[in-house]
C-alpha cells in the first residue's frame, strides 16, 4: 500500500504499535540482513525464507501517485518504487511495502481504499527494519574509534544539535506552507508530530521531510537551480553552501508557486533529480540543516525568491519579476 497520512496517533498508540509490529515480524521469520547490508540484499534473504521471489523494480510516478506500492503475480511479489525519490526515503518505502507483504496485509496496486491502521503499522514496521539494517551495517562500516579526540566529539556533538535544530525548522516550514501533504504517523491538526521517540527522530523528520519535498516536485524548476547555483558560485560560495543555496531557492519558489496556484513547471523533472540526498542519517541530517538555514536566512534565496517567485507562465513563457508583491513576500516569510 502507498504511504499516506492517516488518523491521529498519539505516543503511546505508537509504543504499543511497535511492540506488537515487532512481535509479528519475528514471527514471520525475518532474518537478519545479510552483507553487504543493503535493502536489496535483504529482500532477497527474505524472500529465501518465504519460498517466493522478491522483485524491486523503479519508476515514474507523479507527485500525486504514493511513492510506492506493491502487488503479486502468480510468480512473485513485486514492489515499485518511484525513481526520483531520496536514498533514506527509498530505502524506507521499499521497507514499508515489504511490511505490507510480511505482516500479511491486502490491497491492490492503485489503492483506492487505504487502510489507515494498516498503513501506520506498516509505516511503524518499516522504521524497527530499517534500525536493523543500519545497526547492521554500522557494525561493520562505522566502528567507534577509541582514539578518537575528544575535541572533534564534541564539536562533531554541537554540529548535529544544529543539524537537528534546522532540520525541525524545515519540517515546521513546510508542514505550515504544505499542510495539506499527507504524513504517517503525524495527527492531523496537532504539530509536532508523535514520532518513535529517541534517535529515531532525526531519521523520522527526514523521512518526513522529502515527503513533503515530493509534493511540491512539480514546481521545482531548473532555471530557478541555474539561477541561484549561479549567484551562489559567483559569490564564492564553497560547493556544499552552494548546492544548498540552489536547493534552498529551487524549494523556496516551487513553495510560492503551489501556493500561487500556478501550473507545473515543464523542466521539473531535472530538478527533481538533483534532490537525491545522501545514504547516510547524519550526512542527510546536515545537508537538509544547510538547506533550512539558507532558506531562511539566505540573501541569495530571498533574492531568487524576489525573481521567480510571483512569477506565472502566460502562454507556456517563464519570465522572472523584479519585484513581488510586498505582503506576498511577507506573507511567506512569516509563514516559513
Amino acid at each position: 500500500m502507498h504511504r499516506t497520512g492517516g488518523d491521529i496517533i498519539g505516543r503511546p498508540t505508537v509504543w504499543w504499535r511497535r511492540i506488537r509490529v515487532t512481535w509479528h515480524l519475528r514471527r514471520a521469520g525475518v532474518p537478519p540482513p545479510p552483507p553487504p547490508f543493503t535493502v536489496e540484499a535483504w529482500c532477497e534473504a527474505i524472500a529465501l525464507v518465504r519460498r517466493r521471489p522478491i522483485r524491486l523494480q523503479r519508476a515514474s510516478l507523479q507527485a500525486d501517485w504514493p511513492p510506492g506500492f506493491y502487488f503479486a503475480s502468480d510468480e512473485a511479489d513485486y514492489i515499485v518504487v518511484d525513481a526520483g525519490l531520496p536514498m533514506l526515503t527509498r530505502v524506507q518505502t521499499i521497507l514499508h511495502e515489504l511490511a505490507h507483504l510480511l505482516l500479511g496485509h491486502e490491497g491492490t496496486a492503485l489503492h483506492v481504499h487505504a487502510d489507515v491502521v494498516a498503513e501506520a503499522d506498516a509505516e511503524i514496521a518499516a522504521d524497527v527494519m530499517s534500525r536493523r539494517l543500519t545497526r547492521a551495517a554500522g557494525v561493520v562500516e562505522r566502528p567507534e574509534s577509541q582514539d578518537a579526540d575528544l575535541v572533534d566529539r564534541s564539536r562533531d556533538w554541537i554540529i548535529d544539535r544544529w543539524a537537528d535544530w534546522q532540520l525541525d525548522l524545515l519540517w515546521v516550514s513546510l508542514r505550515a506552507a504544505v499542510p495539506d501533504a499527507p504524513l504517517i504517523l503525524v495527527p492531523r491538526g496537532h504539530d509536532p508530530a508523535p514520532a518513535l521517540g529517541g534517535s529515531r527522530h532525526t531519521y523520522r523528520r527526514i523521512v518526513e521531510v522529502h515527503d513533503q519535498l515530493r509534493s511540491l516536485r512539480p514546481w521545482f524548476s531548473d532555471e530557478v537551480h541555474h539561477s541561484a547555483l549561479y549567484a551562489a558560485r559567483r559569490d564564492r560560495l564553497n560547493p556544499a553552501a552552494a548546492a544548498a543555496v540552489a536547493e534552498a531557492a529551487t524549494i523556496a519558489v516551487a513553495l510560492r508557486r503551489r501556493k500561487a496556484g500556478a501550473p507545473a513547471c515543464d523542466d521539473s523533472h531535472e530538478a527533481a533529480q538533483r534532490l537525491l540526498g545522501h545514504a547516510d542519517i547524519r550526512a542527510e541530517t546536515r545537508r537538509l540543516a544547510r538547506v533550512s538555514r539558507a532558506m531562511h536566512r539566505s540573501p541569495l534565496v530571498h533574492a531568487e525568491l524576489a525573481r521567480w517567485g510571483t512569477a506565472l507562465r502566460e502562454h507556456g513563457a517563464r519570465q522572472p519579476v523584479d519585484t513581488p508583491a510586498a505582503d506576498d513576500r511577507q506573507r511567506w516569510w512569516f509563514a516559513a
